[in-house]
């Protein structure tokens, strides 16, 4: 592709205008003769400083920020009679765009979702849904690649969204903080789906303000102008949402579990032992749906996927028909062992005050009369602090058995972390090392009684620090703590102390996430 044709915003010089450009990158390790290398912000470090590697490897073309001096991009005197430098205001979202022309080839329908809690169980729903209509359906998010029947590929993301070029690699393969950093520019959304909004990665918005900003993008910038928004009613955000959507000519769909005037009502739940009965009003019409998947807030779950099919073509009958055969969610709500003792264990990935709120009230009702709901969660270090102690008092008010225990430590220490939990949990035990507590956790579970596994889900890793012999975080040249990455899955660490202890039980009560 010629460079006029991959940028024709820019005015390009004469003695580029006949550039073919061979690909485009961010990682100057990757770069060929011919390649565009963008110098994308970094979270550490400064990208600039690679722009000289990229030069030298071939790169003809380098776009940086809006502003950068030449003298930053340590290209010597010759590099700069050979290498054409293009700044932008929006780096990040640039190269989205870039990439997406070399890898043009998506799926027909595409649809995103976004939100604070809810976003891979919707869109794993929406999964199942399409595959019961006859499509061929993908998801991908932060459980990876996967199809129904097929728990994961070896493409898993460490956040919510990929970077752009994987997301675009991948989309073209097939036949979502991602919208801020404009790693989804270059896609166009079908149906876009609003969730919910709590606070969540304000280390990195600061403001719920800015963090709303960030998700409304999907649906001014990214969702089509002929396409649907499935919206939250009970979000109090909602109107904002619909409003913008409206104005921009697009259609809405809008939902809601508690039974508020909605497209998609829910009438009535109960819980039961294979999941729970749900009534609901789709477009005015009654259903009963047999749900195999446990929880209040995946009620809610499964009205944003139905809508979302309905908004891409699905036949509602049909998508409530397939609603019944849903398949679990890795690490959402996921049962992986029933005891002897008839007691159950979840696990889940809540991980802010309110994902945990909703995942101790959805189970309550599962609850037999005369048993308790035991939790056990922790706190991830290097993230937002003050969430700590309210996940503490939520937990003390929800469950009858509480114990705090490690998440991801990252660089802090394991025992402040909880300290900071349990001021605010007069009733909650520190229970220490994550496996530890999984089997004190288990070893208090009686007749009829669940265990809710909260925080890391699906993750099979722990980033913990590496400590001296004191206790203490060990120090790099940098004065930062070092750390250490080991495999670590909550549904096989239960797996095996269930089986350990009870020889007779059986491996196929027990669902992991692999």
């Amino acid at each position: 592709m010629r460079l006029t044709e991959l940028l024709p915003q820019y005015s390009i010089p004469a003695s580029h205008s006949d550039l073919t450009v061979f690909g485009v990158t961010d990682d100057s390790r990757e770069v060929r003769f011919g390649f565009v290398f963008c110098a994308l912000p970094l979270v550490s470090g400064n990208a600039l400083h690679f722009c000289a590697q990229a030069a030298a490897r071939g790169a003809q073309v380098v776009i940086v920020p809006e502003g950068t001096p030449d003298d930053a991009l340590g290209l010597s005197e010759f590099e700069k009679t050979k290498v054409m430098v293009l700044r932008h205001a929006k780096v990040q979202s640039l190269y989205a765009q870039l990439v997406a022309r070399f890898h043009s080839g998506r799926p027909s329908t595409l649809v995103g979702v976004t939100g604070t809690n809810g976003k891979s169980s919707t869109v794993s729903f929406l999964r199942d849904l399409w595959t019961h209509a006859g499509y061929q359906a993908r998801s991908l998010g932060t459980l990876g690649l996967r199809s129904t029947g097929m728990l994961h590929t070896n493409v898993e993301a460490s956040f919510t969204t990929f970077d752009a070029k994987s997301t675009h690699l991948i989309t073209s393969s097939l036949a979502p903080h991602g919208l801020d950093q404009g790693r989804l520019d270059g896609l166009e959304f079908e149906a876009a789906v609003f969730t919910n909004l709590t606070p969540d990665h304000l280390d990195y918005h600061h403001t719920m303000d800015a963090y709303f900003a960030a998700k409304l993008l999907l649906f001014t910038e990214r969702l089509k102008n002929t396409g649907t928004a499935v919206i939250n009613a009970d979000d109090e955000r909602a109107g904002r949402i619909i409003q913008e959507v409206k104005r921009r000519g697009a259609g809405v769909i809008a939902f809601s579990a508690s039974g508020a005037p909605s497209d998609l009502r829910l009438l009535w739940r109960s819980a039961n032992e294979q999941g729970q009965t749900l009534v609901a009003s789709l477009f005015g019409q009654t259903f009963e749906i047999q749900a195999p998947v446990a929880g209040t807030f995946q009620a809610e779950n499964i009205l944003a996927a139905i809508g979302a099919a309905v908004a891409t073509g699905v036949d509602i009958k049909v998508a409530v028909k397939g609603a019944e055969g849903l398949e679990s969610v890795p690490g959402r709500l996921e049962r992986v062992a029933a005891l002897e003792n008839g007691s159950v264990v979840y696990v889940d990935f809540a991980h802010t005050p309110d994902a945990l709120r909703k995942v101790l009230l959805g189970v309550r009702p599962h609850v037999r009369k005369g048993s308790q709901l035991h939790v056990l969660f922790g706190c991830g270090g290097d993230r937002d602090s003050s969430k700590r102690p309210v996940m503490g008092r939520i937990a003390s008010e929800l469950a009858d058995v509480v114990l705090i225990t490690d998440d991801n430590p990252r660089t802090e220490s394991p025992a402040e972390i909880r300290r900071a939990i349990l001021s605010a949990a007069p009733r909650a035990r520190d229970a220490g090392e994550r496996r530890r507590a999984i089997g004190a956790a288990l070893s208090n579970l009686q007749n009829g009684d669940i265990l809710v596994v909260a925080g890391k889900g699906h993750e099979d890793y722990q980033v913990l620090p590496i400590l001296n012999d004191f206790g203490e975080p060990l120090l790099g040249a940098d004065g930062r703590a070092l750390t250490q990455k080991i495999p670590f899955s909550d549904a096989q660490v239960v797996h095996d102390l269930v089986y350990a202890t009870n020889p007779s039980h059986e491996r196929k009560t027990v669902s992991t996430a692999a």
